[in-house]
């Protein structure tokens, strides 16, 4: 599996490896209970290795999802443009059948937010870590509005969407929300509104106005929550005042 995948390429994504389900299945060992690492709005996600000794992640479009094929097709398009040590890589992906998977690099420590919320856990993240943590996010959210060849609005930025290394290094993951900014653009709008309450700024959750500063919005959330280890108590709705 391992030598095959190198060579085989997607041709609009020349950076992505397309798997086949049955590698897919190999890897996570039948998708086993045992290997799955959490469940999203996406569907599960299960930790795998190639049979080149690579560990991969998982995430399988369950048929339930609240995200679908666009996110899916979304997050393939953009992850393909986009290199940074603070976003989580994109290995490959898997579209067969019906099913419809992607493949990230191994994150052996999981997202931040299983460790801030938490009354031992968190004692792991002192302030110099905590610090460098915030660093690296901004420099990831940097990169995707300043440094890239494209803008992209994450609209998602998150304590579960920051994924944590080996060094507890941060990384951006989950781009299905996220959108991309022509060069003249400086905001959008638009009616269906996706993120998560309590992060997303109120033009947005009102009016469905979003830019760059949305995403600055959600940063200021979780910095306050990185500070202080606390969820939010109160966020805005679309019938807020």
């Amino acid at each position: 599996m391992g030598s095959n995948n190198k060579a085989r390429k997607s041709g609009d994504n020349s950076n992505l490896q397309v798997f086949s389900f049955d590698e897919m299945k190999e890897a996570t060992n039948n998708f086993s209970f045992d290997n799955k690492l959490g469940e999203g709005g996406y569907g599960p996600v299960f930790e795998g290795m190639l049979r080149n000794g690579e560990k991969i992640a998982v995430k399988r479009l369950s048929e339930t999802s609240s995200q679908g094929l666009e996110e899916f097709e979304n997050e393939v398009i953009l992850t393909a443009k986009l290199q940074h040590i603070n976003l989580v890589k994109v290995v490959g992906f898997c579209i067969e059948n019906q099913e419809k998977m992607l493949i990230y690099e191994y994150m052996p420590n999981k997202s931040l937010d299983h460790y801030i919320y938490n009354q031992v856990r968190r004692l792991v993240l002192n302030w110099e870590k905590r610090v460098q943590i915030i660093e690296g996010i901004i420099q990831g959210l940097l990169y995707l509005q300043e440094y890239s060849r494209l803008t992209i609005i994450h609209r998602d930025i998150k304590a579960s969407n920051i994924l944590l290394d080996l060094q507890m290094k941060p990384k951006i993951s989950d781009f299905g929300m996220a959108r991309m900014f022509k060069e003249d653009e400086v905001e959008a709008n638009t009616s269906r509104i996706v993120g998560t309450l309590g992060y997303a700024p109120p033009e947005y959750i009102k009016q469905g106005i979003y830019s760059t500063k949305s995403d600055v919005f959600s940063f200021g959330v979780l910095l306050l929550q990185i500070i202080s280890g606390k969820k939010n108590t109160c966020f805005y709705g679309p019938d807020s005042r």
